[in-house]
């Protein structure tokens, strides 16, 4: 991942943060209220009921027979006559409560606040019953284990979704990020033969050159500049082909047969440098002819433009399996992950002597994809090159 990709991760993880962090607080704070009220009706539904009956003869036991609901009994002046979780003697007057001063006219009282015995916020409702006597009910308005749990599913998802934006938004900068440095390298790639044709064109044309052989050496040139133009262009369509279309009419591919054609391709490019194409073994794919031909031939082709003198290039095949190695430089450790980049050279100084288009990897990846295969390289330096394809897999 680059440092861009990096800080753009970075940046929406704050985000992602802040958005999650603000749904927990007004989440916390409307559930909160929410099991208050729910609270609050419930125990006024209870008290309501008690005021109505008015037939309470032992408020201790009355008291003693409620569980999650904490019972106070209290006389007219506030005393505490039973209660369910604690002693009464030892429990203060309760006339300066709000609930008990609002009950005092009102029959009923309410409030909520943090509780002076457990330390939880709390509900409290206050009943006045017709002989005089109020009846205090109180439950805790805490939140524990049921939050988290109301809370788990909705955040789950909003994280879910957030990062899968974040992924999208990531994958579209790479893709964009991609898109600019192609059409950049692709300049560059088509600038360079243009500019060598057209100064050579303008010395022969001016007439500044005379001498015969000069002349025939620059117009050499431009055919060598024009043919390597000429495939770059061709290898951009031929990548854009296999990008843009989806494989249509799939059928065995003789992978012995292509590989022939590909050696008396190369023929003479090998015989110059004294390489010797070797093919053994047979194989099918299904895939499409054109696109395997395109692989086995880059893959040979970079055999004998980077291999030494009196070398060889080896196609073996192998059912599925298509592996081609030679004897030539190898490519560096730091650079075997690249090679498959577009206009991605390893030896950039002497790539146009070697007059390849670095697209020449990338084809051989995108073709591999395509066709549902994988694609891998061992290399030393000095030591030579296997490319190993398989497909199928």
């Amino acid at each position: 991942m680059s440092k861009t990709d990096f800080g753009f991760l970075k940046k929406y993880a704050l985000i992602v943060a802040g958005v999650v962090f603000a749904l927990v607080s007004l989440s916390f704070i409307w559930f909160s209220h929410n099991k208050q009220r729910l609270i609050y009706n419930s125990l006024y539904t209870v008290a309501k009921a008690l005021r109505e009956s008015d037939n309470i003869n032992d408020y201790r036991k009355f008291a003693e027979d409620f569980r999650d609901v904490r019972v106070t009994v209290l006389d007219g002046h506030g005393n505490v006559l039973a209660d369910n979780q604690a002693r009464s003697v030892s429990m203060d007057n309760h006339a300066n409560r709000p609930e008990f001063v609002k009950a005092q006219s009102e029959n009923y009282g309410g409030d909520t606040r943090k509780s002076e015995t457990t330390g939880k916020q709390t509900v409290y409702v206050m009943v006045k019953l017709k002989n005089g006597t109020y009846i205090r009910l109180a439950q805790s308005a805490g939140l524990s284990y049921e939050f988290i749990l109301w809370l788990f599913a909705p955040i789950a998802f909003l994280c879910f979704c957030i990062a899968v934006l974040i992924f999208v938004l990531i994958k579209n900068k790479q893709v964009e990020r991609m898109r600019q440095e192609f059409v950049a390298n692709v300049s560059h790639e088509l600038k360079t033969p243009l500019t060598s044709i057209k100064g050579f064109a303008e010395l022969t044309a001016t007439g500044l050159v005379t001498n015969v052989e000069s002349v025939r050496g620059y117009q050499e040139k431009i055919v060598f500049q024009s043919d390597r133009l000429l495939a770059t262009i061709n290898d951009i369509l031929l990548l854009s082909k296999l990008e843009s279309t989806k494989p249509k009419a799939l059928k065995e591919v003789d992978t012995r047969s292509v590989a022939d054609q590909v050696k008396e391709a190369l023929k003479l490019l090998a015989d110059e440098k004294d390489i010797i194409i070797q093919i053994s073994g047979e194989g099918t794919v299904m895939a499409e002819p054109e696109p395997i031909y395109h692989l086995i031939y880059n893959l040979t082709d970079n055999g004998i433009k980077y291999g030494h003198g009196g070398g060889f290039v080896k196609v073996t095949l192998n059912g599925q399996k298509i592996t081609v190695a030679d004897d030539g430089m190898g490519i560096p450790e730091k650079d075997v992950e690249r090679v498959f980049e577009r206009f991605y050279r390893v030896d950039k100084s002497r790539s146009a002597e070697r007059g390849g288009t670095g697209l020449g990897l990338a084809i051989v990846k995108h073709t591999v994809q395509k066709y549902g295969g994988t694609v891998s390289i061992k290399s030393v330096v000095g030591g030579g090159t296997e490319v190993f394809v398989e497909f199928g897999r």
